[in-house]
């Protein structure tokens, strides 16, 4: 250990002059960490010496002046002018302190630039080594990054303090130097920064095709520091037609869309909010000064209107689209309402609800917007903290003129207690995202007309009981969300699973289960013939009744809008089970010949100790993710003979499992392939290399298996 780790301790420790005076003596330029961290504290004790042997100060009248010799006075006079000459000293010591400290800022930002450099360079000669040759550009591109780096760089240092030589120096200044007053800038830091920033967002905006300006712009409308989802935006975009539900080449709009946000990532424009250790991330923000270019950008293109505080505004006289913003000034929707009522509401093609948490509108406003494609009305944010209520519905009824709406999002609204039949009638919907609507009792018997519907998301609704028979209809579905498995209905009409597997396109499925229902197994059973089927989700719980109206639904409908979905489902999983598992149904011949290209399967509140029967039906050879989250599980293998047999899994998450028992090499011994582990609550798994937040991360490090 070094022996001036304490700069402040000069007189107590001679050893640090000593390394001082050698250091000098070496020739050795001193850095200037170095002469901030230790020659300026020396420095400092040193002058606080000298001023302690001086005499003390002539207070002016503490002695009879008629007494007092010439070499009284003489002394007296030197005396005091020793003291100002320490006292100016200590003055612009402390300006240079000031000044070394700015210096300092200044230096690690740069530090910080020259790094980003270093990490673009590296990158650059990654994808050279792995990339295939290109012939469009790839050179310029790089140069053009680089020069935005170095722009950055340039900008830092250019607006470092300017500091005089006079203004530093020790000897003695002028008194009427004001020794506290700091040298001025030349340079408009904010307004250079701002300028390079938007330089270079322009620069990239103007390399983009029109689709992808317009998906880089939707940005623009979020607050400040927000975390933004990826999946509202791709949706959006899924609704102004920038990009397809699925393409010619077959690409996904999730895919599709995930490839524009790399890009922007690439192009350093926005940037991903991992959770934890998470290579990948489905949020992602973006910075002030780059959502200020995009602002200024939006404004020139006329894409949205901005008041001069950078707000969204429901001004559709020069755009297309109407932003609802509740402000400390007032609303966007009350001068969408009375200020732009005279403007031609059939223009509207987007209307986005930013942070307005009360949605009255007038019945006759809201059904003029003929040529709306994009409803985002419902809560956008990640967190479930954004609160959104209605006064009443009535105005959903002027949904039937809509005709052209492509995206329709109620999630998280209050108050919805159903959807008007109208809702049947638009014809061009592809995405409807109903999750969080915790009021709504059931979905119109006629959404089976909606033959482009593509998402449909009905998570959290938990006073539906069951599913309409048309929604095996729906033949364009890729994902559906909150598919009820109930009681069996009186009436008979309603959607089985076994109804959905002529879904040909449906990649993605989450399931609620009632525990109560005796008919569960045997549905579950069905999930064989789902071959196309990426993404399973299956929920255990007792809150899906066959009578929405009986108390014990009332209740448990008050005691979830009162908790969050995470609070109430850990409540609810807590509940005894009703009834216990049903035999295996034995499986038609031949229904199982091929495997489920499952890739991710999430299992939530079972109440069996051991895997349910019906997974052994979906041959999981390429499972990739497996997320195990409450319930009584303390069993991982599928069979009990699973002794040759092994998980695929690569990415292992288990949370709140307090019956689960198992050690660290026995969980590697039935899943060998993992690289990615999360253990939270689970007490009796022991040996677990996690880290603070419960995770593990493979590494050739720390285990040979792969």
């Amino acid at each position: 250990m070094s022996r001036h780790t304490s700069s402040t301790s000069s007189f107590e420790s001679p050893y640090v002059s000593l390394d001082l005076l050698a250091y000098i003596n070496s020739g050795k330029k001193t850095p200037f960490h170095v002469f901030n961290d230790v020659v300026m504290p020396e420095f400092q004790c040193h002058l606080s010496k000298l001023k302690q042997l001086l005499p003390p100060k002539d207070m002016n009248g503490t002695q009879d002046n008629t007494s007092r010799t010439e070499i009284d006075e003489e002394e007296d006079s030197n005396c005091n002018g020793s003291h100002a000459i320490v006292e100016e000293i200590q003055k612009d010591l402390d300006y240079i302190n000031k000044a070394c400290h700015k210096l300092k800022d200044s230096a690690d930002r740069v530090d910080e630039e020259i790094q980003r450099l270093i990490l673009q360079r590296l990158d650059d000669a990654f994808r050279e080594r792995t990339e295939e040759a290109q012939e469009n550009s790839p050179r310029i591109n790089k140069l053009k990054r680089t020069k935005d780096v170095v722009s950055m760089l340039k900008n830092q240092i250019c607006s470092s303090p300017q500091l005089s030589s006079d203004s530093l120096s020790l000897q003695h200044s002028s008194p009427s130097m004001r020794p506290d007053k700091q040298p001025e800038v030349n340079i408009d830091n904010q307004k250079i920064t701002k300028s390079l920033t938007f330089k270079r967002i322009e620069e990239v905006y103007n390399g983009l095709d029109e689709k992808q300006k317009k998906c880089l712009l939707c940005f623009s409308v979020f607050p400040e520091n927000e975390t933004i989802k990826k999946k509202v935006l791709i949706h959006w975009w899924v609704g102004e037609e920038f990009i397809e539900s699925l393409n010619s080449d077959g690409k996904t709009a999730e895919e599709t869309g995930n490839e524009y946000f790399k890009e922007f990532i690439r192009e350093g424009i926005i940037k991903p909010v991992p959770k934890k250790r998470r290579q990948n991330s489905e949020n992602c923000q973006i910075d002030p000064s780059i959502r200020d270019a995009l602002i200024k950008l939006a404004k020139e293109h006329r894409f949205v209107s901005f008041d001069s505080k950078g707000n969204p505004t429901a001004d559709f006289s020069s755009s297309p689209r109407v932003c609802l913003v509740k402000t400390e000034e007032g609303s966007s929707l009350r001068d969408f309402t009375y200020i732009y009522h005279h403007l031609k509401h059939e223009d509207i093609q987007t209307l986005f609800n930013v942070n307005e948490p009360q949605l009255n509108f007038r019945v006759d406003r809201f059904s003029k917007m003929k040529n709306l494609q994009v409803l985002q009305l419902g809560r956008w944010k990640a967190s479930a903290r954004q609160l959104v209520e209605v006064e009443d519905t009535e105005f959903l009824k002027g949904l039937k003129k809509m005709k052209k709406l492509r995206y329709v999002s109620l999630r998280g609204i209050s108050r919805i207690t159903e959807l008007p039949n109208s809702i049947c009638e638009l014809s061009s919907l592809r995405i409807l995202n109903l999750n969080g609507c915790d009021n709504l009792e059931k979905l119109p018997d006629g959404i089976g007309s909606l033959k482009q519907l593509t998402h449909l998301d009905m998570s959290e609704c938990f006073l539906i009981s069951h599913m309409p028979k048309g929604l095996a209809s729906l033949l364009e579905l890729q994902v559906l969300k909150g598919f009820v498995i109930g009681e069996q209905s009186p009436s008979g009409l309603y959607c089985m699973l076994a109804d959905l597997a002529r879904l040909k396109h449906l990649r993605k499925l989450s399931i609620h289960v009632d525990r109560t229902s005796l008919e569960a197994e045997k549905e579950l059973n069905s999930l064989p013939r789902f071959r196309k089927l990426q993404s399973l989700s299956v929920a255990w719980s007792s809150i899906y009744n066959a009578s929405p109206s009986t108390s014990t639904n009332v209740a448990f409908a008050r005691f979830q809008r009162m908790l969050s979905r995470e609070n109430s489902m850990k409540a609810l999983a807590k509940i005894p089970r009703i009834l216990s598992r049903e035999k295996s149904m034995p499986t038609t011949p031949g229904s199982t010949s091929q495997p489920v290209d499952l890739h991710k399967l999430g299992l939530q509140y079972f109440h069996g100790s051991k895997m349910p029967d019906w997974l052994n039906l979906l041959k999981l050879e390429n499972l990739k993710k497996l997320y195990i989250r409450g319930g009584e599980l303390s069993d991982l293998r599928l069979t009990e003979d699973q002794e040759d047999h092994s998980w695929a899994v690569k990415c292992l998450r288990l949370k709140s499992l307090s019956k689960l028992e198992m050690d660290w090499p026995k969980l590697q011994q039935l899943f060998p392939k993992l690289n990615y582990v999360e253990k939270v609550d689970c007490p009796q798994l022991s040996s677990f290399p996690c880290d603070d937040n419960g995770e593990w991360i493979w590494n050739a490090a720390n285990t040979e298996q792969a």
